[in-house]
């Protein structure tokens, strides 16, 4: 029997590891790179549709984005072409090059158009699809455990989870942010029971010298594009819809390890995004009779 949906929209962008056709032999890059700069397993730890957990605990719709995110990076603008770290990027998350030439304007285009509008497309469809029904709109992405070095948090502990609402510290606003996604109250309620879900759990390689909190409300990201445009009033607005926003970062130190750049490929910890993806699961079935009190 297939389970009720809850009132989810998510958005993977980030979870894929395929190269385009058109730059595969210009690549400066390897699979090692790609693994390390690529959300890993996030579409098995944010699948709620899992048979491992309880009827009813799918979500309306789910987007994936295949490519990696190396390469394209579907939570940048489109307008971002000229940025080394915008929506066809030029070099990762460590600062190294990822083609051997650059590539032109015309052929950053043809990805953006080939590649990154694909994912947004799809995204809108759902949300058009579901708008009558949708309640929270979830953006799901995972994180490496310390900052990359061209990162603004270089080697910076991170938390188990990030919450983010494009707000502060404490989920309230922040001028140079513009609107929340999702209000502060709901949002530090969702912290609280993230921090009795989540706490159990330890780092792959803990750094005794310096422990990661638990939960980080808007800390290291505050949002990116995809939340910021699916979640503009405007935007609800044209497509009929009312609903909450979230991105949700997940420590890869929980179930990959601490790592850098070269950080041997290794088979997905099944064990470990088990154990996350029911967390998940709970937490998710905890918050969302809050949402009521947004209507």
């Amino acid at each position: 029997m297939t389970p009720n949906p809850r009132p989810i929209v998510q958005s993977i962008p980030h979870a894929g590891l395929s190269t385009p056709p058109p730059v595969t032999d210009r690549l400066a890059i390897d699979d090692v790179t790609l693994y390390n700069e690529c959300d890993l397993w996030n579409d098995q730890v944010f699948d709620f549709g899992h048979p491992s957990l309880a009827a009813g605990s799918a979500t309306l719709a789910a987007v994936t984005m295949p490519t990696a995110r190396v390469l394209i990076d579907a939570n940048r603008p489109p307008d971002s072409l000229d940025n080394p770290d915008g929506a066809v990027k030029s070099h990762t998350s460590y600062g190294d090059p990822i083609y051997t030439t650059p590539l032109s304007r015309d052929e950053k285009q043809r990805l953006l158009d080939e590649e990154w509008q694909p994912f947004h497309s799809a995204l809108d469809a759902a949300l058009r699809r579901h708008a009558a029904d949708v309640r929270l709109f979830l953006d799901c992405h995972n994180m490496a455990q310390h900052g990359p070095s061209a990162y603004r948090d270089p080697d910076q502990v991170r938390p188990l989870i990030c919450i983010a609402n494009f707000g502060d510290a404490n989920g309230d606003p922040m001028a140079a942010n513009g609107p929340l996604t999702a209000p502060a109250d709901f949002v530090r309620r969702a912290g609280e029971i993230a921090v009795d879900l989540f706490a159990d759990l330890a780092l792959l390689a803990p750094d005794p010298s310096r422990p990661a909190p638990v939960v980080g409300l808007n800390q290291p990201f505050a949002g990116g594009y995809i939340l910021r445009h699916y979640c503009d009033e405007a935007y609800q607005r044209a497509i009929g819809g009312h609903y909450a926003g979230l991105m949700v970062e997940i420590n890869r130190g929980l179930f990959v390890g601490d790592q850098h750049t070269r950080t041997p490929v290794r088979s997905p910890n099944q064990e470990r995004i088990a154990a996350i993806r029911l967390r998940l699961s709970r937490w998710l079935q905890a918050i969302l009779p809050l949402l009521e009190t947004i209507r």
